[in-house]
């Protein structure tokens, strides 16, 4: 009766023992994780920056959006800057919000 106790203790014991996760594995998806988060901040920014540097130029009363007369400003081709402005504004508010200058600029 003891050993049999005894080996149940052990048995309960290797089993709690084999329970607990492996810390260099947790260790590794800790890290891969962080660098997965890492690289979503890193796009998050360039798509920032990429959005700001546009408006920069072209905001001229820094609304954060652009008109049809701020869009075209500095376009060669009216036509078809006005044709890209009409596609790009979506909700058709005859201003291209940063969402839609994140569509315009394929980020």
């Amino acid at each position: 009766m003891k050993a049999t106790t005894l080996l149940l203790i052990l048995a309960s014991l290797m089993v709690t023992v084999d329970a607990k996760p492996n810390r260099a594995a947790q260790r590794k998806r800790d890290i891969a994780e962080q660098k997965r988060e890492q690289k979503e901040r890193e796009a998050r920014e360039r798509k920032r920056d990429a959005i700001q540097g546009f408006l920069r130029d072209r905001d001229k009363n820094k609304d954060g959006s652009l008109s049809r007369d701020e869009f075209l400003t500095g376009e060669p081709d009216k036509a078809r800057g006005e044709k890209r402005f009409d596609r790009f504004n979506k909700n058709g508010d005859r201003a291209l919000s940063k969402s839609e200058i994140q569509d315009l600029l394929g980020l």
